[in-house]
């Protein structure tokens, strides 16, 4: 008999966390953070009941608790060869950031990547009675869907997937194979993404035209997978004109570099980067805010990070542009900024001059793709959603149920299933 215990990301983006348990091992699919004021994690459980862990991507909300298991024990921890490089610059910094609320330092990290285990796509591996593969999921470079066999169940946990092609990454395909039990991501399951060419004609046309009215476009992304799919749509339609990017964007920029096969043209992404002033000073900075251009800069939600620099400097001006690229967390400062279009500017909430506004370049499926997704896969699988806000884990959920007419649930924290 095969459980799964839901110990993060139920009705919730972040802090995604499951406990997969057979008759013989308890493996874990990834053990993310919630990333508010103080980091949240979830459902604890003993670093000795755990035989491996599985790691869909780097992004915090599915790794960056991941070292809370390396306090004394040396568990196996597998992923992908470039997500464990994205994964060791995120936590390393998420360290720096948070130190004081994190319950590890950076000899746990240390002790994590020297129990990794890398995997390539397609690749069979094992942690006891379990065998499991990854497979390409779409959303950053080196993200995977796991595909687990166990005690006669074959389960799929997709983690974060997009099933369009991207600049950075090739789409993720509907798995040609029966399941008993899906876990699926339900980010957007209220709404479908805007049609992608054209959305990407229209940002690039808005750059363009405050730049050509001497502006500055700030475009506040995250340093892993959005930071470098702005610089490649800015560059493959045909904007020429100055682009620098900032933070730690210009590490991961090197990680990617550095692991061609996980990237859908490893050429054109280089030339790319080339094009690109790698920012690596506040001399830099200054230099930056002061001519036209375009400048990419964490953090994506206006949280932290470089990003607030620029717009104590660019937000005041009407010819200056800011352009949100990335999902942003309720009360954060970029879902604020985009509600009330004020921002805190030298320690005072002030109305923002310059243009504001916001172009959906998810890296996520949307709605319609969603239930694609669900409709084509085969078998008669129990889906059970997660990683979903304001609603859309139930959404998805009771979607499955009447119009699939299969076992849907979106789980409450911690709440446990038999498969």
């Amino acid at each position: 008999m095969v459980s799964l215990t839901f110990l993060g990301g139920t009705r919730e983006v972040g802090r995604s966390a499951i406990l997969l348990q057979s008759s013989q091992n308890k493996v874990l699919l990834d053990y993310g953070v919630m990333l508010n004021d103080e980091p949240g994690f979830p459902a604890h459980i003993r670093a000795s009941e755990v035989d491996g862990i599985i790691v869909t991507h780097a992004h915090l909300d599915h790794s960056g608790a991941t070292p809370l298991f390396y306090l004394s024990e040396k568990v196996p921890i597998f992923g992908t060869p470039i997500t464990f490089g994205l994964t060791d610059v995120l936590i390393k910094d998420f360290i720096k950031l948070s130190s004081y609320f994190l319950p590890y330092e950076y000899l746990e990290l240390e002790k994590m990547m020297n129990n990794r285990i890398e995997l390539r796509y397609n690749e069979k591996a094992r942690i006891g009675d379990i065998s499991f593969r990854l497979i390409n999921a779409g959303h950053i470079p080196g993200s995977a869907m796991i595909v687990l066999e166990v005690d006669n169940e074959k389960i799929l946990y997709t983690g974060d997937f997009n099933t369009r092609d991207t600049h950075l990454v090739k789409s993720a395909k509907i798995p040609d194979e029966e399941f008993d039990a899906v876990i699926i991501e339900s980010t957007y399951a209220d709404e479908d993404h805007p049609e992608r060419s054209e959305l990407e004609k229209e940002f690039v046309g808005k750059v363009k035209e405050i730049i050509d009215s001497d502006g500055v476009v700030l475009i506040p992304a995250f340093a892993v997978g959005r930071s470098q799919e702005l610089l490649s749509i800015l560059r493959f339609n045909g904007y020429k004109g100055d682009a620098a990017m900032d933070g730690m964007a210009r590490m991961v920029n090197e990680i990617m570099l550095n692991n061609p096969e996980f990237l859908r043209e490893s050429k054109g992404f280089s030339d790319f980067i080339e094009s690109c002033d790698m920012v690596k000073g506040w001399r830099d900075r200054r230099r930056a805010v002061r001519r036209p251009g375009v400048i990419i800069a964490p953090s994506g939600m206006l949280e932290g990070g470089t990003a607030l620099f620029y717009m104590e400097y660019l937000a005041m001006n009407e010819s200056n542009a800011v352009f949100l690229v990335s999902y942003q967390i309720p009360n954060s400062g970029g879902a604020k900024l985009l509600e009330t279009n004020r921002f805190v500017i030298k320690g005072r909430e002030q109305e923002v001059k310059a243009q504001v506004a916001r172009y959906d370049f998810s890296s996520h499926v949307g709605r319609s793709e969603l239930r694609e997704f669900l409709k084509n896969l085969k078998g008669s699988p129990s889906v059970y959603v997660l990683h979903g806000a304001e609603g859309n884990c139930e959404l998805l959920a009771s979607w499955v149920r009447e119009e699939l007419k299969l076992e849907g649930v979106a789980p409450e924290p911690s709440e446990s299933f038999k498969i």
